[in-house]
């Protein structure tokens, strides 16, 4: 019976050492959350509104090339790529807003295949210029892009005037 007695104590106190232990676990670990949430930024980095767009040259698929030139006034452009989910959801938003602006107001830049680029063209094409290139080509690389989808107006000096996360939150005023 002492034997059974002392087993008993042995167990309880082995749990109460392991509960211990996984309250000190739990506690490093909002501890670590917490530091990791207050490191990452709020919202994935956007080129800052004022930014110059650099020298680039590009061609959409029905041969038109593109340039700084091609910024003739307040232009919407649109960044997707063909393996996010988001850029699919964001599709007829960015339609809708660039059809509200009339033709040759709108640029879409799909990054990825072309057969996967595919299932973007037909909505876009309607209601802006598409250019198909793959990643980091030569308007990824102008606009920074580091995520998808993006979206900004672009000014009449190829100067980036707003930048944002969904069609919808850049400002109407540019659209006019």
């Amino acid at each position: 019976m002492p034997y059974l007695v002392a087993a008993i104590v042995l167990v309880g106190a082995l749990c109460a050492v392991n509960l211990l232990l996984t309250l000190a676990v739990i506690r490093r670990l909002r501890e670590h959350s917490a530091q990791l949430a207050a490191d990452r930024p709020a919202r994935p980095p956007l080129v800052a509104s004022g930014t110059a767009l650099p020298e680039f040259t590009a061609a959409a698929p029905d041969g038109t090339r593109l340039s700084r030139d091609f910024f003739a006034g307040p232009t919407l452009v649109g960044m997707f790529s063909t393996t996010c989910a988001a850029c699919h959801e964001r599709l007829p938003e960015f339609t809708a807003r660039a059809e509200s602006l009339g033709p040759g107001r709108a640029l879409a830049v799909v990054v990825g295949d072309q057969e996967d680029a595919d299932a973007f063209t037909p909505a876009l094409t309607p209601v802006a210029t598409v250019v198909v290139e793959p990643p980091d080509g030569p308007l990824s690389k102008a606009f920074q892009v580091s995520f998808f989808p993006a979206f900004y107006l672009v000014d009449d000096r190829a100067v980036i005037t707003a930048a944002a996360l969904t069609p919808d939150e850049l400002p109407l005023a540019a659209h006019t």
